[in-house]
């Protein structure tokens, strides 16, 4: 069971991402589940996941936060920003959950943790994201969260035998305000 110190939200328990949990995430990564919407579906060895997380602690523009159930004290995904931008205010966001914690609430719970914490807390005025054309479940739940589709990146990834859309999102702090969440 995991007793570290985090973020208690919901059930959940969120921190940053800490060197003993990297094969908790790098076995994530490598789930079939989980790489197959990815845009780079290549797998991850250890030594590449050690050397990934060197270069994330080094990072200005990038973070991941672990996510456990609370309860069980078990790993259940990995939540991550990128091109963190202060001077713009805005970010790329992305979320991963365990294969055994998927369609139990907990990403919209996660979203709903770094809504505050991005919009709030930090003061950002943009959170964007990607995602595959044909990942319905996500949309679906991208969209139920407020978040607008921005652009798409026609035939941009292969996969399935065919080439597929990589379609664009975003969501702005007073979209979050209005839509009943801050």
């Amino acid at each position: 069971m995991n007793n570290s110190p985090g973020n208690s939200y919901e059930g959940l328990r969120i921190r940053l991402l800490e060197r003993h949990e990297l094969e908790d995430a790098r076995r994530l990564h490598n789930d079939d589940t989980t790489l197959h919407w990815l845009t780079d579906i290549r797998h991850v060895s250890e030594p590449e996941q050690e050397d990934w997380f060197k270069a994330l602690s080094r990072n200005q523009s990038a973070r991941r936060y672990s996510v456990f159930e609370e309860k069980s004290g078990k790993f259940a995904g990995l939540f991550r920003i990128d091109h963190l931008d202060l001077q713009n205010r805005c970010a790329m966001v992305g979320l991963d959950i365990v294969q055994d914690f998927r369609r139990r609430g907990y990403a919209r719970k996660v979203f709903g943790y770094f809504f505050h914490y991005l919009f709030d807390e930090v003061g950002l005025n943009r959170l964007g994201l990607v995602t595959l054309d044909s990942n319905t479940p996500a949309i679906e739940l991208y969209r139920k969260l407020g978040f607008q589709e921005e652009g798409r990146h026609r035939e941009a990834i292969w996969r399935d035998g065919r080439y597929q859309d990589l379609l664009q999102f975003g969501l702005l702090r007073d979209e979050y305000k209005a839509g009943g969440q801050g």
